[in-house]
């Protein structure tokens, strides 16, 4: 418990002011790439704990990885936010690559598919294991990065939402706890658990959307659009927020916590399936106590892309019904 918590302490000391800080984005931003790096090499031990990957297929892994990461995160901020002076689209540009996902995703598919000519022992199971590694690291660290990047109260109210819902997944679970979710991945999570961590999450998290921006000035006021975490929110067009009555505007945002909620528990069992599935108690051990990388983040990481994908679906939906 004493090793768990002086980590813990030293995680916050480091994430928290890279994290709230705008003028540190850069150091972020190479911090979640160095997270990404490292997550795709714990995912690479546990594969290679039933078959080795051969000759530099392992690099070439990690390599895709990367790229795919500095290529989601320099597309986002090229057509979300217009700012164009992040490590990842300064990288890119010197290297002469273009900065699109889906260039960079046919790339690396191909550069996997040639390993089955290149290596006898690489075959359509280890490109599945590749495929798999690049996108949970390499998209995942990169949605995450590309949250902060569009606003920190973005990232806040996805860790709101994550942190509430385990700690009380946990807690109601402990409880009351009587009926088992997913046995064969997670003997210990019970839907009482799930719902409980969920319900909580749902409506702090919503609380805090609802009351972003008014926090110190009057807490309590009326809903509006005024003041809420969609106010300022590129993804929602403000015309057509003016046409929402505030009942639709809460409504909106309880969905969308509920469902991230959701969506982070999601993450969690599919790191523990992975883990079960390979007889891991811990992807690694970076963090003392903790665990590695993915032990981590492995809510936020799926928590950060449903966020990604309801934000890009509503800006082209909200111009659509202008």
């Amino acid at each position: 418990m004493k090793k768990r918590t002086i980590t813990g302490l030293l995680m916050m000391i480091i994430f928290i002011p890279l994290l709230i800080e705008n003028d540190l984005f850069p150091l972020f931003q190479l911090l979640m790439a160095g997270l990404a790096l490292i997550a795709s090499y714990e995912l690479i031990r546990m594969y290679e704990k039933k078959k080795k990957f051969p000759g530099v297929s392992k690099w070439l892994i990690i390599i895709c990885t990367i790229l795919i990461y500095l290529s989601t995160v320099a597309q986002w901020e090229g057509e979300k936010l217009q700012h164009n002076h992040s490590i990842s689209y300064e990288m890119l540009k010197a290297l002469n690559i273009n900065i699109g996902f889906l260039p960079m995703m046919l790339l690396s598919t191909l550069l996997l598919f040639s390993m089955l000519v290149i290596y006898k022992d690489f075959d359509g199971a280890d490109i599945g294991k590749a495929l798999t590694v690049i996108i949970y690291a390499g998209v995942g660290f990169g949605a995450l990065t590309c949250l902060r990047a569009t606003g920190l109260r973005f990232v806040i109210y996805m860790f709101i939402i994550t942190v509430l819902t385990d700690v009380f997944a946990y807690v109601v679970g402990s409880l009351i706890g009587k009926h088992k979710m997913c046995p064969h991945i997670s003997p210990h999570k019970t839907w009482e658990g799930s719902i409980g961590g969920s319900l909580v999450a749902t409506i702090f998290g919503t609380i805090y959307a609802v009351l972003y921006g008014k926090m110190f000035a009057q807490a309590f006021g009326p809903v509006s659009i005024k003041g809420t975490l969609l106010e300022e929110a590129f993804f929602f067009n403000a015309e057509f927020l003016a046409q929402r009555n505030q009942v639709e505007i809460v409504f909106i945002l309880f969905s969308l916590t509920l469902f991230t909620s959701i969506c982070s528990q999601l993450g969690d069992l599919v790191a523990s399936k992975l883990k079960r599935t390979y007889d891991l108690k811990d992807y690694g051990n970076i963090f003392p106590g903790h665990g590695g990388v993915l032990d981590r983040f492995d809510s936020a990481l799926f928590a950060a892309m449903f966020l990604l994908v309801v934000f890009t679906m509503l800006s082209s939906l909200t111009n659509v019904l202008l």
